[in-house]
């Protein structure tokens, strides 16, 4: 997994390496050494293989929320997004999940084609 060399690090070790990190990224605002903005509390939280590792060349091979299946779509944080496997893959999948289900929908009313009720 990408974090999988930080697992088994201390948490401190996970929070200095994070401050450093935050600093190289703004530094007016943050210091590694706290002398700005402070750390009042925290809590690493790891959870091993709780995304997958990617490898050269996966991309292609993660389907369209639109399906060669017509009327078929699919979501979910393993579909084409620019996340990994996470909650907001998960999300933007689902959007552009909904956008493709509008457009098609839109697509066949502008064709003036009946379009079926579905039924739960």
């Amino acid at each position: 997994a990408p974090a999988e060399e930080w697992i088994s690090r201390s948490d401190s070790d996970i929070i200095d390496a994070t401050m450093s990190e935050l600093s190289r990224l703004f530094p007016d605002e943050i210091a590694a050494d706290q002398s700005k903005a402070k750390i009042l509390k925290y809590h690493v939280v790891k959870t091993p293989r709780s995304v997958y590792k990617t490898v050269p060349d996966c991309e292609p091979c993660r389907p369209l929320q639109r399906s060669p299946i017509e009327g078929f779509y699919l979501a979910g944080d393993y579909t084409k997004q620019k996340y990994l496997a996470s909650m907001e893959g998960a999300v933007l999948s689902g959007k552009f999940c909904a956008q493709a289900i509008v457009q098609d929908y839109d697509l066949l009313a502008a064709r003036g084609e009946v379009i079926a009720e579905a039924s739960l």
